[in-house]
């Protein structure tokens, strides 16, 4: 089933916790040089441990270190293995460096000025590591505080040759009876030969789970991102946050989560940890941060790191420790049942009530695990049942912007260039013509 992968393995945490973190403690470093020589025999499965994670430069950088530093044979053993995966290497930090180069020009842009962008995420925690060099990102993940703003790059992107992801469509939401005014994703790629490039723009603020969000302003924690940018970042204390928001949706703590936090910890002393106990408890975002908390602390020996996971651990409180939670873990169905969990507590936090809570776990978990191919056949009766339990639609209290819809018209899409003149093909070229460009006016939810 298409975006399942297998649990974490043994190995696959060997890897990353010796190979994909950050080399800080001189008994890591010697543990992790040490063990160089089980890994010449397992190289394939290394690849893929490696790749599934986003974790070879990461990996090629700490062999970096322990072929100039490392005590003699460990070094001339890590030399050797830093030579593998040369190729794929090159090729990721040629991405890289695509993506630079594009956030350098959208923030350079004279109509993006007041539109409020910052950077989130990868590029942004990049910011707090003392080399950047191994952390990777896929895309570049800006932030908007609204769907004006949103609306604004998506036009500069599109006359950049940006075209919608049709791998990943935009998403939209809100819940105004509660004061939220909408928010959402849209994500646009660019392909240049067999180089492409990628920009996940968020707007209004960030999703957290099923159908939650984090319910401040993310403007509140905009700092400078330095180096003359153009842009803001976010600084540790929202970074953070927004880390444990992702960690939710994929249903996991990362490596990249760890490394992030650890180059926090090593750099900035200016956490908030009045504010992140505030937002982690409102956000019901505690079994993640624990979990993250004690990995730092099992993990690591330096101080600077065990004090910080002490300070994430009293943020996060005694705490809601869930067995469900697992680092490295990609499996389909745990990520279900921590959003499903999730969704169950959150609802009572926000004191919707324990059927409205039951009622949403029980959505999240059908939503979750639902196929991901399309069958033809008729429903059974466990179908039809969770058909009935799945969310409501709710149609008829739908509204469409009227600058949205248009905007998501792909042009390049084939079932438009199929369209014949007769009929209603010339109206459907006209919308195809002008999507993607911006129009004067926006309209009402």
């Amino acid at each position: 089933m298409s975006g399942r992968t297998k649990n974490a393995t043994g190995f696959d945490d060997f890897v990353l916790n010796t190979y994909a973190t950050l080399f800080v403690d001189p008994e890591r470093t010697h543990r992790a040089a040490a063990g160089l020589r089980h890994l010449e025999e397992r190289r394939v499965e290394l690849a893929r441990v490696l790749r599934l994670h986003k974790a070879l430069p990461q990996f090629r950088f700490g062999l970096g270190q322990l072929a100039a530093s490392g005590p003699g044979l460990e070094s001339e053993r890590a030399a050797d293995a830093a030579t593998w995966f040369t190729d794929e290497a090159a090729e990721l930090a040629a991405h890289l460096r695509l993506l630079r180069d594009e956030l350098t020009w959208i923030a350079g842009r004279p109509e993006v000025t007041d539109a409020g962008l910052a950077v989130i995420k990868g590029f942004n925690n990049a910011r707090f590591y003392a080399d950047p060099t191994p952390r990777w990102s896929r895309d570049v993940d800006v932030y908007v505080p609204d769907w004006a703003s949103s609306l604004v790059l998506i036009g500069l992107l599109r006359e950049r040759g940006y075209a919608f992801d049709e791998e990943e469509c935009p998403w939209f939401k809100g819940e105004p009876e509660r004061g939220r005014a909408e928010y959402g994703q849209v994500f646009l790629v660019r392909r240049e030969g067999t180089r492409f490039s990628r920009v996940d723009i968020h707007f209004g603020t960030y999703s957290v789970g099923a159908g939650d969000y984090l319910d401040f302003p993310l403007t509140d924690f905009y700092e400078s991102a330095g180096d003359g940018a153009n842009y803001q970042g976010i600084n540790p204390t929202g970074t953070l946050l927004v880390m444990f928001a992702h960690a939710l949706s994929d249903g996991y703590v990362s490596v990249k989560d760890v490394n992030d936090t650890v180059s926090i910890a090593l750099t900035r002393s200016d956490v908030d940890f009045g504010t992140l106990s505030q937002e982690i408890r409102r956000h019901s975002l505690e079994p993640q941060a624990l979990l993250l908390a004690n990995h730092l602390a099992d993990t690591f020996r330096d101080e600077r790191i065990r004090e910080f996971a002490e300070g994430l651990r009293r943020s996060a409180g005694a705490g809601r420790k869930s067995p469900l939670w697992r680092m490295h873990d990609r499996d389909w169905h745990r990520r279900a049942a921590v959003n499903a969990s999730h969704a169950f507590h959150s609802a009572l936090r926000r004191r919707r009530g324990p059927l409205a809570a039951v009622r949403r776990m029980v959505q999240c978990a059908v939503f979750y695990n639902r196929r991901l191919s399309v069958a033809v056949a008729e429903r059974t009766l466990v179908q039809r049942a969770l058909l009935r339990l799945m969310a409501r639609t709710d149609l008829t209290r739908w509204r469409l912007r009227s600058d949205a819809c248009p905007t998501m018209i792909h042009t390049g899409h084939p079932a438009l260039a199929a369209i014949g003149s007769a009929g209603g093909g010339a109206a459907a070229r006209a919308a195809a013509a002008g999507a993607g460009r911006r129009p004067a006016s926006g309209g009402s939810p």
